[in-house]
């Protein structure tokens, strides 16, 4: 047994050292790499590669932006007896309702005297201010929280609009809220870690 190990041992040395490259094809093949190697820097062709395992850490230690929405702080308060407001109206939710066809939308229902609105917006004292800009009648809208970048925000504004309509239903929803940022170099992200784009548009 001892002798067939041995002979085995000895077999794949002689083999291992028949395929080895010899010490001046070594040499010759290190040669060769170091000078396309010079050759790349010298002409600027050379391109930084990474291995993958440092492109899987590059990737678990991005860091997020600052948040859009903080609970505690953001939060609003809800506001209640919406009922009594709205009256016969149609109830009309429209996101983005602080700034371009949002705010037109917003301010062209309410004034048609038909619909109550909701503007569904981040900052709610400029939804506030436009909204009287713009002339909205009093007691034709409600301005409401809705950072559509946290699905936090999302759910809260849910709790609130509920605890505003009671049992009342919700006739129509205008999704206007929306980013396009088809240029920027880099990805903006939400809180919950979705692509703007993606998270925004279409989860929020």
């Amino acid at each position: 047994m001892k002798f067939l190990t041995a002979l085995a041992a000895a077999a794949l040395a002689t083999t291992t050292s028949a395929f080895a490259p010899a010490p001046s094809q070594v040499h010759s093949t290190n040669r060769l790499a170091d000078l396309q190697t010079n050759h790349a820097i010298a002409t600027g062709t050379a391109t930084a590669t990474r291995s993958p395992t440092s492109l899987c850490d590059m990737l678990t230690q991005t860091e997020l932006p600052q948040k859009l929405y903080f609970e505690k702080t953001d939060r609003e308060p809800a506001k209640v007896l919406g009922g009594i407001k709205i009256g016969n109206r149609k109830l009309t939710v429209v996101t983005g309702a602080s700034s371009g066809l949002g705010l037109n939308c917003a301010a062209t229902l309410a004034k048609t005297g038909r619909h109550f609105v909701v503007m569904a917006v981040r900052d709610v004292e400029k939804g506030k201010r436009v909204a009287k800009e713009f002339g909205m009648p009093e007691g034709s809208y409600v301005v409401m929280k809705l950072e559509l970048g946290s699905l936090q925000s999302v759910r809260d504004f849910v709790f609130n609009l509920k605890a505003f309509k009671s049992n009342r239903g919700l006739d129509n929803l205008i999704c206007n809220a929306a980013v396009y940022k088809p240029t920027d170099p880099e990805p903006a992200w939400t809180d919950d870690g979705f692509e703007q784009s993606m998270g925004i548009n279409h989860f929020g």
